[in-house]
């Protein structure tokens, strides 16, 4: 029987977090299309700032079906810790990319981290929407076990369309402005028929 569902419904929908995100990958093969590499430009910046600063350990949270990390590991030769919520997601992962590096956890759980003296950055891949009732003590950990490495962010804003988290933030500016940490760099990028722009920041773990 068809799925009538959007992927989006598992997610947020109408302004509220859903957060259903086994549930999600368990009825979809490839939800945000992400064997095709969405939101590329933010991506893409990424990774030539994980060169630029001779980034060498990461950890990346939301990581899905693992496309990015293989995209990450292609350009650098890094393998990254990737970690999804999902256990359908990261089983997939494994499935597609045996060569990487994958396992099921929670950004909340940071803590729980082995070799935390070892990690270069953490790498936030698309899920700022999905974590905004924990960003505060997600910034918390990170400065509390992470000082003095880095923060990558890569995310989506909207044109005008946003309905969940406005009262957080609803622009790159305005969300590093909230975030507690050094700015050491961001992009923006998009097309005129997006409705969404790329957003990129990578952050020093320090207080500003």
């Amino acid at each position: 029987m068809e799925n009538k569902k959007s992927y989006h419904d598992y997610v947020i929908k109408d302004g509220k977090f859903i957060g259903a995100f086994e549930e999600m990958y368990k009825a979809y093969d490839d939800p945000w299309m992400q064997s095709q590499q969405p939101n590329r430009y933010s991506r893409k910046m990424a990774i030539m700032n994980i060169k630029r600063y001779g980034i060498k350990n990461i950890v990346e949270y939301g990581c899905g079906l693992g496309y990015y990390a293989d995209w990450i590991y292609k350009e650098t030769g890094i393998v990254c810790k990737s970690i999804d919520i999902s256990e359908t997601a990261i089983a997939k992962a494994k499935e597609k990319f045996p060569y990487l590096n994958f396992g099921v956890g929670d950004i909340k759980n940071l803590s729980a981290l082995g070799n935390k003296e070892n990690v270069d950055c953490i790498l936030l891949a698309d899920i700022t929407w999905m974590i905004l009732q924990d960003l505060d003590f997600v910034n918390a950990e990170l400065l509390k076990h992470f000082r003095g490495k880095y923060l990558i962010n890569n995310f989506v804003t909207y044109k005008g369309t946003q309905k969940y988290g406005r009262e957080f933030f609803t622009t790159t500016e305005e969300y590093i402005q909230y975030m507690p940490f050094k700015l050491i760099g961001f992009g923006e990028a998009t097309t005129i028929d997006d409705h969404n722009i790329d957003s990129h920041c990578i952050f020093k773990i320090e207080e500003k």
